[in-house]
């Protein structure tokens, strides 16, 4: 570089599919903004704020937002990649993919308002980029995966890429169309090939996060933006961009290491006592799986409860987003106990839901796994189970009545008929048989059909059952009964 020349700053900032992380996967996550420097000459600095999570509405309300609006100046650039958030069916992150930048409460009105008009007053040169698509393990492109979506808990559905592609028409603002680029980069590799863009938490091929991108996919799509930025020609940018004709940027072996710092996750059936949860009457509290490690373990308590209530109940709460149920992983606080494995058993339960958030990954119910353990953080897939329980709560008349992890896959019941509401007081029961389980949540019909599978592949000895909540619940649990079935 001339040491004469003004050096630049290519600000990056969107969600997750952009930004750092922290993980201990077996392939990491990594946001496409981590290699955006790969492709460009020294003039220009990338400060790559994008955080995970996020979207244009929720990111405003982030240090990251006021760095960027004390930060940015005259010949700077802004790379814009939200949009996987702002579908989200929550008010703190939903924006509506439905009407211009002038319509209040629009994804293209927050796009403007809170980024680009800010950027302008600095002279600095936006470029949007639309959402990478979530990856089809099939080949087959549903609309979700596409970022296209129904109305759902009194939210309205929208095409969110063309909400961005028109923003970009009417403003004269370049778009590089990351949507229609991995779609076509998706359907030219094949599913057995893309698997290896994606992030793993585990060993297992049935981990791969969908939605994430590892070291290989973030420089791939890295490289697919700034060849989109340099082929636009826009001046400023497309001059420093350093693209090889000749790469070899689908050369996974090159790119592609597992982590080596993973460690597998490694069972015993020889379970401690919980340091952080007494135990009620003989089941043992525990949380255990996706939900972020803490140094120190009593910080847990800030988003978990595990108590007897005052009435001498069970309740378990779980908040600031911490847990889940997913396709990849779970995140599950529950009070269990074990039961050997060639005893049938009816587990029942009266459930007065106390509150709970909209949101695909919130649960709550019972629950009988193959596997335990003791307040362990691990992204790994853990064992497999049933639960009388509802998720997919956000899709009203299609949330699931009932679900399994089978063969680590995670399984839909039934379909609830009905939505549940704070307040609601619902029996609950798993009857165990030679021939698998049978689960009913409130009135629902009992669900046994892909059930008729016994948990014994991890422990051979005992299941372990009890109660749970993931995500965003509130609840408490009555009446608990766990009898034999001779």
């Amino acid at each position: 570089m001339n040491g004469l020349e003004k050096k630049h700053t290519l600000w990056v900032i969107g969600d997750s599919t952009l930004s750092c992380f922290a993980d201990k996967y077996y392939y990491p996550r990594y946001g496409y903004g981590t290699m955006l420097k790969e492709y460009l000459d020294d003039t220009f600095e990338v400060r790559n704020i994008a955080l995970s999570g996020r979207s244009s509405k929720s990111y405003t309300t982030e240090p990251e937002y006021k760095q960027l609006l004390a930060g940015m100046k005259d010949g700077d650039f802004l790379i814009i990649g939200f949009g996987h958030n702002d579908e989200k069916t929550e008010k703190d992150r939903f924006t509506d993919a439905n009407g211009d930048y002038t319509t209040e409460g629009s994804f293209a009105h927050s796009l403007y308002t809170n980024y680009i008009v800010p950027a302008d007053k600095s002279g600095t040169n936006v470029i949007l980029c639309t959402p990478i698509v979530r990856r089809t393990p099939d080949g087959s492109w549903k609309n979700v995966l596409l970022h296209v979506t129904d109305d759902a808990a009194g939210f309205n559905g929208g095409d969110y890429p063309e909400a961005i592609r028109k923003l970009g028409k009417q403003l004269n603002i370049p778009v590089v169309d990351m949507t229609e680029i991995t779609k076509k980069l998706y359907d030219k590799l094949g599913a057995d090939e893309t698997i290896y863009l994606h992030a793993w938490t585990s060993d297992k091929p049935i981990s791969v996060d969908n939605t994430h991108t590892n070291i290989w996919g973030a420089r791939v799509n890295a490289y697919n933006v700034l060849k989109t930025v340099q082929s636009l020609n826009i001046d400023g940018i497309s001059e420093h961009v350093v693209i090889d004709a000749a790469s070899d940027i689908l050369s996974k072996d090159k790119y592609l290491k597992p982590n080596s710092e993973y460690v597998p996750t490694v069972f015993s059936s020889d379970l401690e006592d919980s340091e952080l949860w007494e135990d009620i009457n003989g089941w043992k509290g525990t949380i255990f799986g996706d939900f972020g490690e803490q140094e120190d373990k009593a910080e847990y308590k800030k988003s978990f409860t595990l108590e007897k209530a005052a009435d001498g109940n069970i309740h378990i709460a779980v908040k600031n987003n911490a847990g889940k149920i997913s396709a990849v992983s779970d995140g599950i606080a529950m009070y269990y106990k074990k039961v050997d494995s060639d005893k049938n058993f009816i587990l029942s339960a009266k459930l007065r839901i106390n509150d709970y958030a909209l949101n695909d990954q919130v649960s709550f119910g019972l629950m009988v796994r193959d596997d335990m353990y003791i307040d362990k953080p691990t992204s790994d897939v853990l064992g497999d189970y049933v639960a009388a329980a509802p998720l997919m709560l956000t899709h009203e008349d299609k949330a699931w009545n009932c679900f399994a992890r089978k063969s680590s896959r995670l399984t839909q019941g039934g379909t609830c008929t009905k939505k549940y509401n704070a307040g609601d007081v619902i029996d609950v029961r798993i009857e165990s048989s030679s021939d698998g389980y049978a689960c009913t949540f409130a009135d629902e019909a009992t669900i046994t059909g892909g059930f008729d599978f016994k948990l014994t592949s991890i422990d051979s000895e005992h299941v372990y059952v009890g109660m749970f909540a993931a995500r965003n619940a509130d609840v408490t649990f009555m009446d608990v009964k766990l009898e034999y079935v001779l």
